[in-house]
């Protein structure tokens, strides 16, 4: 069986830690670039930049700059403050988790038209979150290591951490079910937007619950400081993702217009957009309609009735009678 305490398995286990530390960087570095254009809409004023994104963007590069801090630490080969880079990594860390928390949560208190029942409560429990995650970002201790040249992690709270996962995901089920609840009963047509919010919110759910279920366990077991939190960077990192994800999705999905050509106009999502039309009407005069008795005075007589007047060598229409030309 593995000795866990064994200062050469702690060793062997963070190299594992640095090697998974880079491996989550490059997929996060990737995830910005692939969804840059959102940042670009707001920029280009595209889209309108509104009060609750700024929960989305703290969650988004707070991660960003917790992955670089923590890569930093393990990089650097002079000796530094490894407490205060930690407790710094800790802070982004933790902003970005519970960032993504408040942003689901804000969204459902909308689908709830911010009634007191439903804010009161989801209140108190992000309060109450907050609090918890701010106090686990001073649980981490880290000292510098001559052998290995590096931050090496000494110590860290396992009860503590326990706490902070499961409060986490039971903070996300009570989100999801207030969604469902609202999507069930008050909204209960089922559109695409419907779906939507069905699917990502469940979708979130499954992905935090699963992330942070893995860090929870490895905390309970407290092998060495190491493996209490190997799993708790993968965590955090595949949760942002998926909630930036889902508040994207949500607002291009509001953004995007289907139109519907009908007589009257274009149908879009929740509005109808006139369209302005012309329309052309014309008359068919053919050869049969011409009497050769006539003079050339009467045909233009003939023209002017219809308003329009048509030489000898044009006498076909390239239109029907009432036909229309939409613009």
């Amino acid at each position: 069986m593995v000795n866990w305490q064994d200062p050469a398995e702690i060793q062997r286990d963070a190299v594992v830690f640095a090697k998974l530390l880079f491996a989550l960087f490059g997929l996060y570095v990737w995830e910005l670039f692939m969804t840059c254009d959102f940042e670009w809409s707001l920029i280009t004023k595209r889209r309108p930049f509104r009060l609750p994104l700024i929960f989305f963007f703290l969650c988004r590069y707070c991660m960003l700059v917790a992955l670089i801090g923590l890569l930093a630490g393990l990089s650097i080969t002079t000796r530094v403050d490894c407490k205060a880079l930690f407790t710094f990594n800790s802070w982004t860390g933790n902003m970005s988790i519970l960032c993504a928390s408040t942003s689901l949560m804000l969204r459902t208190i909308a689908l709830w038209n911010r009634k007191l029942s439903v804010v009161i409560p989801l209140g108190i429990l992000c309060v109450a979150h907050w609090a918890l995650l701010y106090r686990g970002m001073f649980n981490v201790e880290a000292e510098w290591s001559e052998e290995a040249k590096a931050c090496m992690v000494t110590a860290a709270n396992p009860s503590l951490l326990n706490s902070t996962f499961f409060f986490t995901m039971g903070f996300d089920f009570v989100i999801l079910a207030f969604t469902a609840v609202a999507l069930f009963l008050k909204h209960s047509a089922r559109t695409d937007l419907w779906r939507l919010l069905i699917q990502d919110g469940l979708g979130y759910f499954v992905i935090s619950f699963t992330c942070n279920c893995i860090p929870a366990v490895l905390a309970a077991l407290d092998l060495n400081p190491i493996m209490n939190v190997i799993a708790t960077i993968p965590a955090a990192t595949i949760t942002a993702i998926a909630s930036c994800r889902a508040v994207i999705r949500l607002l291009e999905f509001s953004s995007a217009e289907v139109y519907v050509q009908g007589k009257s106009g274009l149908v879009s999502r929740g509005h109808i957009t006139t369209r302005p039309e012309i329309h052309v009407t014309t008359e068919h005069i053919t050869m049969g309609e011409f009497d050769p008795s006539r003079s050339p005075s009467d045909d233009n007589t003939v023209g002017r009735k219809s308003g329009v007047k048509f030489p000898a060598s044009r006498t076909d229409s390239p239109y029907s009678s009432d036909d229309k030309i939409t613009l």
